[in-house]
């Protein structure tokens, strides 16, 4: 199994709100413009929203120039923190293998192998939570 594509547009989604409220672009940046420029449909754009601001990573305001834009600072939003509001604790890999094998040999196997894939995820998301909005948007000045 692998991630969403949600995830890699949610990153480019906040990216893009921290820039255009950065450069004053927007106080709310209007989330039919988010859409249109990032190609996103507006349902999907929506539902990554809607995510992104239970998890308090963005917020939003309705009327006229509304709109949404960063609840926090670019330099406090790890690239976990978007990872975990859009993929909500879905692992990386499916373990739940079921075997027509059993015994002491295949018991210490998934260990082991249920240990290596942990490890692998855990390293991934360590990575990720070293890398804030802020360091992003270093690459695009």
């Amino acid at each position: 199994m692998s991630y969403s594509l949600a995830f890699s547009q949610s990153l480019f989604l906040v990216l893009y709100v921290a820039s255009k409220v950065e450069h004053g672009t927007y106080e709310f940046t209007p989330t039919q413009k988010i859409s249109q420029d990032l190609n996103i449909p507006s349902s999907t754009a929506g539902m990554l929203l809607r995510r992104l601001i239970r998890a308090g990573i963005i917020e939003s305001r309705e009327g006229a120039n509304g709109g949404v834009r960063l609840a926090q600072t670019p330099d406090h939003i790890s690239v976990l923190d978007i990872f975990s509001a859009i993929e909500q604790e879905r692992p990386l890999f499916q373990t739940n293998i079921r075997l027509n094998v059993s015994g002491d040999k295949v018991t210490r196997v998934n260990r082991q192998i249920l240990q290596v894939l942990g490890d692998a995820e855990a390293a991934m998301k360590h990575s990720l939570e070293g890398v804030t909005i802020r360091d992003l948007m270093k690459a695009v000045k």
